[in-house]
């Protein structure tokens, strides 16, 4: 292995408009590259440390996927499960016509429509039953169920849509699992690999490391500090399983690094059986609903959509070096994850930087790349 191309690209981020990121790649379970450069807070008082903290927004779903996966492995979960067989709100939703009007849905909302973004939801946070649903004690419970009011874009399970799928997602486990969502992760991941620095609602300690938020400024290749926040977390006790947790870079490469070697620790715990973790390697799309994704603003060409992310499907469209069948997904502040179970490669970069659609297209995909340039050397 030889990661020089890497930590020079690495070393020149600041002048790529990153005022502080990190870096951690995993091979066969163990670290194998870690870096973190530039500056934790706007002041430029605090260097990058392995102590800080980020908000990941949607790299939050990669955990989620890997959660519920396992009540699918476990049988107490189906991928054809109607959602409504554990919150039963779904029961009667309803699909925006044409002509402006509601009419009941013809296809029932499954369990993999939720995995897969194709429910017929939106992300749009002020419909009028989200902001009633959202009083200061209402659960997670609470709130999926009001999102089962909102009406659905299209007929679940025909088109892509990023949306709140995978907040309902996390209100099943919690039916599923009979426990809060947090709670589950806890038991499930955090406490078994011995993770501490990461949640839903951060303590005061943990306030203090998290590292400062910018947004992107397009065409100049800088950013501009904007307040510290996630927009996500809709009530103080709502575990949203789409976007709402925060972590330190050391503790999420402890996660995707397991589950990209097999899905079982070094002292012999599993998280996910490995045929559990092949399932979450393939696209899940159909032809309407791949067009969609690829037409996102992401664009990414020669991926797909399967149970944990976008998967990788064509390695001749990509031109990634990474093979196909490696997945994941990143976050609203430009954190990527990758998991690789044919080579047991996990990457995760994480840094705090909204709106910077550079990332998702430039940086994330050379990063993917040298890592695999230096693992070959």
């Amino acid at each position: 292995m030889n990661f020089k191309k890497l930590d020079d690209f690495m070393q020149k981020m600041p002048e790529r408009g990153y005022p502080g990121c990190e870096l951690a790649v995993a091979k066969d379970g163990e670290i194998v590259y870690r870096t973190g450069v530039g500056y934790a807070d706007a002041a430029k008082t605090r260097p990058v440390s392995h102590r800080d903290l980020y908000w990941i927004f949607s790299a939050t779903k990669v955990i989620t996927c890997i959660a519920a996966m396992r009540l699918v492995e476990e049988g107490k979960l189906s991928l054809d499960d109607p959602v409504y067989k554990y919150v039963p709100e779904f029961k009667n939703v309803k699909v925006k016509q044409a002509d402006g009007t509601l009419a009941p849905a013809k296809n029932e909302m499954t369990v993999l429509h939720l995995f897969t973004m194709t429910g017929g939801l939106s992300y749009d946070l002020k419909q009028k039953e989200l902001l009633e649903a959202r009083t200061p004690n209402a659960s997670t419970l609470d709130v999926v169920r009001a999102m089962a009011k909102l009406p659905l874009d299209f007929e679940p399970g025909t088109h892509f849509q990023y949306s709140l799928c995978h907040d309902v997602l996390a209100g099943v486990v919690e039916v599923v699992s009979g426990m809060r969502f947090l709670d589950y992760l806890d038991m499930l991941i955090f406490k078994p690999i011995g993770i501490k620095d990461m949640g839903f609602f951060p303590n005061e300690e943990q306030k203090s490391r998290f590292v400062s938020m910018y947004t992107y400024n397009t065409g100049f290749y800088t950013a501009t500090e904007i307040p510290l926040q996630n927009k996500y977390t809709l009530t103080p006790n709502y575990d949203s399983g789409g976007a709402g947790l925060f972590a330190s870079v050391d503790e999420y490469i402890k996660i995707i690094a397991v589950i990209a070697n097999g899905g079982a620790t070094k002292d012999g715990y599993r998280i996910l059986r490995p045929e559990t973790i092949d399932m979450m390697t393939k696209n899940r799309l159909c032809d309407d609903a791949l067009t969609d994704f690829i037409s996102t603003h992401k664009r990414l060409y020669g991926y797909g959509w399967g149970l944990c992310g976008r998967a990788h499907m064509n390695d001749t469209v990509s031109l990634a070096k990474s093979p196909v069948g490696e997945f994941g997904w990143d976050g609203a502040a430009n954190a990527y994850v990758m998991i690789d179970p044919f080579n047991r490669v996990a990457i995760y970069f994480g840094t705090e930087i909204m709106n910077c659609g550079y990332g998702y297209r430039v940086i994330h995909t050379a990063i993917r790349d040298l890592v695999y340039e230096g693992l070959e050397e």
